[in-house]
Parts: structure tokens; C-alpha cells; sequence
């Protein structure tokens, strides 16, 4: 029986999410450039989603021929390129398939000026032209948080609610809507390099945004912290950082669930994957935050600090005329920060999406709708 080829299997596992892999056969060679596909057997025992502890994973590793210090090894090797993701989870040693853009994400960040480097940059501007618009998935990977100063009644407190008094509204502000509070609920912080601005730069198309911007979290902070690729932040360091990007007219990006959270992207909209793929109509990758901005024309002088900052185009001025298109807003509130007449202020939107609890029910959804993407495209052709 011929041997498999592992690369190629790593090519199939990763069109899994975009569908058609740009350069595709460029990826392959940085892939056979990167890791010894004798490696790539071990990625191959852990699941299509989600972690595995180190216990089952010694099992299936030994009907396979594998000690557990082989197999551990591997898999050590694979996360120092950014293909696996290894850390202490709430049940010990972790292990976790990477996808392709964790893969390119973190070589962007690990390599210097180099052939390879400039492939992976030209792939993720091809994902961002191509796949992106075709997704075979629905469910938004990041969504927006507002800045925080905008979210109404976010220092309420709570109340106790007399016999007869009204229910307070059940859609109203909510941790999920407020920056400091999802980064208070993590247990690990690290900060990384932008990836998008990154790979903008290496194409001589970058702003002048900072890099360090990219916050990631709990496990995803544990691998990448220890494998070279962020540093590690307290609280007070981390929010430093957010209120510094929020100055710089740059918009919070969370992994779209409710708690748990493995990112928090801070994004311009001349690089963001996540925001090109809305400027483009295209909701899979992102969502909007539960707010929307409200706009009162009467208060309006047209300086056009709101239209600068929009990183949706959701406003422009006609006629001599401010018009804001609500059904483009993605609720980040920068508006209203950078508004000298106070024309603009955030309210709940009429309806807001479900959001996933958590960070491995969000990807477990995904996962699911990849595989019926999948199976979709293999009937179809």
C-alpha cells in the first residue's frame, strides 16, 4: 500500500474552513519546508475539533505504534510552528488541531525577511480577495465589542425589583458587551503581533497602526506565551493596551461566544481580515456588536471626524448632508467617541444574534458546518 501524503492531508484538513485554498500548492511547499511530515502523524491522532487530553492521546498514539515521549514530542515540535496549539487546559495537557490561518499566523510572527514569509503574506491577501467571500460556514468566528465609554448604563449596578415594578429590559447591557469585563473573566493574557497589519506591511501596503495589538487568552495565550510567539500581560497591562488602540481609532474584535474567549483582536480597516470581509458584504467571519448606532442629524455640523473613523462606510455626506445606512454598522462605537456635537450615541439593536457560550461551542458549531460544506461541495461537485 502506498504511504499517505500527509502534506496533502494537511492541505484537504485546511480547505476545510475556506473551501478552495489559495496557492495552494505554494502553502504545501512552506508546509514541506516547515515540519517533517513524519511529525504530521501526530496531528493526525487528535480531533477535527477541540482539545485532547494527554491521556487519550497516549492511548491512540500507542495503537499506533507511538510512545508517549515520541508522540509528545511531535506534537511539541508542530506547536513551535504554529500547526498545533499544546497547553494546560482545566483537565491538564492539551492538545489541539491549528487551522490554516493559525498556521500562517503564527510563521508571520516567527519569521524573519524570507521567501517563505512573503508567500504566507501573499496567501493571506489571497484568502482575504478569494475565500473569504465564499466561506462554506455561517457562523461569525469574531463579533465586535463597543467601546466601552459608549455602551449605555454600563456601570449600572444591580437592583432589586420590587413586587409590581417593572422588569428591567432583559437585552440590556450585559458583560459580553464590555471590553474590561471579558478581559477580567480570562485567566491568562499575552499579547502578540497583528497579523493582518503584519502581513500588509511584508506586501508594502501597511499603516502606521502599531503591531502589538493582538490579545489572546487562557489556552491560546498558554501555547503561544510558551512557544515564543506573545508575551505575557497582567490586567492592568492588557487594558493599557485596549484604551491605547481605542485612542487610535481602532475597533475591538472578540471570538464570537459569551465567555471563554481565546482573542481579542484590536483592527484597522485597511488590514483586518475581519473588517475587509464586511466592507466586502460578507458576514461569515465577523459580526456586529449588539449595539447600532443611533444618529440625530439636528446636532450634526458635518466636521466628518465620524466618516474618517468608520471602519465600515456606514456614513458619508450627500447634498451637504450627513447619511448613516444602520444595516452597515457594526456597532463599534468610534462614532460617538470622536463626534465633538454628541450627533451619535449606541442603542441595542432590535435583534441581536445568538451568541455561543462558549469559545469550544462556537468552534464545535463551525466545525459541524464546515463538514456539511463539505459534504454539500462533494455532492455537488
Amino acid at each position: 500500500m502506498p504511504k499517505k501524503d500527509l502534506y496533502e492531508a494537511m492541505c484537504r484538513f485546511y480547505a476545510l474552513i475556506l473551501g478552495a485554498l489559495p496557492m495552494r500548492n505554494e502553502l504545501r511547499a512552506v508546509l514541506e519546508e516547515t515540519v517533517a511530515e513524519d511529525d504530521l502523524r501526530a496531528f493526525f491522532l487528535l480531533p477535527l475539533s477541540g482539545p485532547l487530553p494527554l491521556e487519550k492521546l497516549v492511548r491512540r498514539a500507542a495503537r499506533k505504534g507511538l510512545t508517549e515521549e515520541q508522540v509528545c514530542g511531535m506534537l511539541d515540535r508542530l506547536a513551535a510552528e504554529g500547526i498545533v496549539l499544546a497547553y494546560e487546559g482545566k483537565q491538564g495537557r492539551a492538545y489541539e488541531r491549528g487551522n490554516v490561518v493559525f498556521f500562517t499566523e503564527q510563521q508571520m510572527r516567527k519569521l524573519d525577511d524570507c521567501p517563505r514569509r512573503t508567500i504566507l503574506a501573499r496567501f493571506f491577501d489571497q484568502v482575504m480577495e478569494t475565500s473569504s467571500r465564499n466561506l462554506p460556514t455561517k457562523t461569525p468566528y469574531f463579533r465586535v465589542l463597543p467601546a466601552e465609554a459608549t455602551v449605555p448604563n454600563k456601570d449600572a449596578s444591580p437592583r432589586t425589583v420590587m413586587v409590581n415594578e417593572a422588569i428591567p429590559d432583559p437585552r440590556g447591557v450585559l458583560p459580553i458587551d464590555v471590553v474590561s469585563e471579558m478581559v477580567r473573566q480570562t485567566w491568562l493574557i499575552g499579547v502578540a503581533e497583528c497579523y493582518c497589519r503584519k502581513a500588509m506591511r511584508i506586501l508594502g501596503q501597511g499603516c502606521a497602526h502599531p503591531l502589538e495589538t493582538c490579545m489572546v487568552f487562557n489556552e491560546l495565550a498558554d501555547t503561544l506565551i510558551h512557544n515564543g510567539f506573545a508575551r505575557q500581560l497582567t490586567y492592568d497591562e492588557a487594558m493599557k493596551i485596549i484604551w491605547e488602540c481605542e485612542k487610535q481609532g481602532l475597533v475591538h474584535n472578540v471570538d464570537n461566544c459569551q465567555g471563554e474567549i481565546r482573542a481579542l483582536c484590536n483592527c484597522c480597516a485597511c488590514a483586518c481580515a475581519v473588517l475587509r470581509t464586511w466592507q466586502y458584504g460578507q458576514h461569515n467571519a465577523g459580526a456586529p456588536s449588539r449595539y447600532v448606532v443611533e444618529f440625530t442629524p439636528q446636532k450634526c455640523t458635518l466636521d466628518e471626524a465620524c466618516v474618517s473613523v468608520c471602519p465600515s462606510g456606514a456614513r458619508k455626506i450627500e447634498d451637504g448632508h450627513m447619511v448613516v445606512d444602520p444595516s452597515v454598522c457594526v456597532g463599534c462605537g468610534l462614532c460617538v467617541t470622536t463626534c465633538p456635537q454628541h450627533a451619535n450615541r449606541m442603542v441595542l439593536r432590535e435583534q441581536s444574534p445568538h451568541i455561543p457560550r462558549t469559545y469550544f461551542e462556537l468552534y464545535g458549531k463551525i466545525g459541524r458546518e464546515a463538514l456539511l460544506g463539505m459534504v454539500k461541495r462533494k455532492v455537488l461537485g
